[in-house]
């Protein structure tokens, strides 16, 4: 017999997992599956549920939350001899990994296409040693990503990032950072945003990165200098918007990488990491090809 474990944790977005978790378990249950289900109270119960459906080698670990519950999530991954196929009932705010991998972001669906759906094996990155699933970002707007309350998630969605962000470019300092990319000679630059992608969703935005994939084997890094406030204004409320990303006048400028090092050359600073405070710079970032099975729609 087959088994499922579902993890929900139930301070995700609008509360709903729990509900969700009985939907999904009763899908599961009719097809013949052994379902067991753990509803998080805090964070470190994350890890500890991971790491019990691997040690118990369950086929498959539906997790219900955001990008920073399963970021949390894979993170255990990395230390286990048996992975289950993951697949993701996506209760949070953004949801950029359910988007990259196809998921419909309403809950009650996305149950039914975790039912009928099929694998996909996928990359993720690695940055100072803890693993991200979507993305790392630095600047004033990512910041505000991990500065944006519950409260804020929870009334105004996706919104409260965008008018966080916005508000932020007042208080925009530049980062003065040097970058290597893979064997290439480092470039010394002035950013206002620096963001690097597992796949094309980021910041809710689905097309963030063109070209990218969650099996390209690549790592996509976006970059915007550091200009005068009218024209990150415009370049911003471009990115945030799911416009152009890319701007006429050379301000902004992307491309792809397997491994690269990002120095701040003063100051000390976190990235946001998967819609959480990450790590500070110094950094070492690469990709891990095929890293973890995914559940995404048929």
């Amino acid at each position: 017999m087959k088994k499922v474990f579902i993890l929900a944790n139930p301070s995700s977005g609008k509360k709903q997992a729990e509900k969700y978790a009985k939907s999904a378990k009763e899908l599961y249950e009719k097809k013949g599956w052994q379902v067991t289900i753990k509803i998080t109270q805090e964070k470190a119960d994350i890890s500890r549920f991971t790491k019990e459906a691997c040690e118990n080698e369950f086929d498959i670990l539906i997790v219900l939350g955001g990008d920073g519950t399963v970021s949390e999530l894979v993170n255990v991954l990395k230390n286990v001899k048996h992975k289950p196929t993951i697949g993701i009932v996506p209760t949070g705010t953004v949801n950029n990994i359910a988007q990259g991998l196809g998921m419909n972001t309403d809950p009650e669906k996305a149950v039914d296409e975790l039912i009928k759906g099929s694998q996909k094996t996928i990359d993720v990155g690695e940055i100072n040693d803890q693993l991200f699933v979507s993305s790392i970002s630095a600047g004033s707007i990512p910041a505000t990503v991990w500065k944006v309350s519950k409260e804020q998630k929870e009334k105004l969605g996706p919104l409260a990032y965008f008018i966080e962000g916005l508000k932020s470019l007042n208080d925009n300092e530049p980062y003065s950072v040097e970058i290597r990319l893979d064997n290439q000679e480092p470039i010394e630059i002035d950013l206002s945003l620096l963001v690097v992608g597992v796949s094309n969703s980021i910041f809710g935005i689905d097309y963030f990165f063109d070209n990218a994939h969650y099996d390209d084997k690549k790592l996509h890094l976006f970059c915007v200098k550091q200009t005068n406030l009218g024209k990150q204004f415009v370049t911003f409320s471009r990115v945030l918007t799911n416009n152009e990303v890319t701007s006429e006048d050379n301000i902004a400028f992307s491309t792809t990488f397997e491994q690269a090092s990002f120095q701040l050359k003063q100051g000390k600073t976190n990235v946001a990491l998967d819609g959480e405070k990450g790590p500070t710079f110094p950094l070492t970032v690469k990709i891990h090809p095929h890293f973890v099975n995914f559940l995404v729609p048929a």
